[in-house]
């Protein structure tokens, strides 16, 4: 089984980024190979919106995306974080959502008319997916409201989601190591899903 881990904080070894490791500790078995990638050291361009990607599904922007869409097709589990930024994902975040969004699209014609279509090549993957969401200050309704933005991958991607981490109060980077309870949900987290 592959686990991929995604860190879409720009910050390394923050709380995302150490609530990501903590699910990642609690997925134990002999059988499994994970890996953890940081949004922010790869080169993502923002989608141009040009649905050049309705023709064969791939993104013809020259980044690091189409690697990065390789890696997810091939995870079994999928671990998304983002801290939350000006009520929503990261930018980082954000960016892998709308270029994901767009390569699913198929631009079709329907009675003359020109429609878009849902490709449906990950509807055969039995894929798993796991939301963290952490804010400082910000009211449990803007996390919300930006796990929701995150669900909008999985859902693009036929990615069932099994459970998900949401949480405030997390002001410094590594405020959430005073957490033991939020630590421990982590690590069982990972422990349920194998």
């Amino acid at each position: 089984m592959k686990i991929l881990g995604i860190i879409g904080s720009p910050h390394k070894n923050g709380n995302t980024d150490i609530l990501v490791s903590k699910v990642l500790q609690g997925i134990k078995s002999k059988n499994t190979v994970w890996g953890k990638i940081y949004l922010n050291d790869l080169n993502l361009i923002p989608c141009k919106a040009c649905f050049k990607c309705s023709k064969n599904g791939k993104c013809i922007l020259k980044d690091d995306f189409n690697s990065l869409l390789n890696k997810i097709r091939q995870a079994d589990i999928i671990i998304l974080g983002s801290p939350v930024y000006c009520e929503t994902v990261t930018a980082q975040t954000k960016i892998l959502i709308d270029r994901t969004d767009s390569s699913q699209v198929i631009v079709a014609k329907l009675k003359g008319k020109t429609i878009l279509k849902r490709r449906t090549e990950w509807n055969t993957y039995n894929k798993r997916g796991i939301i963290i969401c952490i804010g400082d200050l910000s009211p449990m309704k803007e996390i919300k409201q930006a796990s929701s933005v995150m669900k909008r991958l999985f859902g693009d991607l036929n990615i069932k989601i099994v459970d998900e981490i949401l949480a405030r109060g997390l002001t410094k980077s590594g405020d959430v190591l005073k957490n033991s309870t939020l630590l421990n949900k982590a690590i069982k987290v990972g422990t349920k899903i194998t």
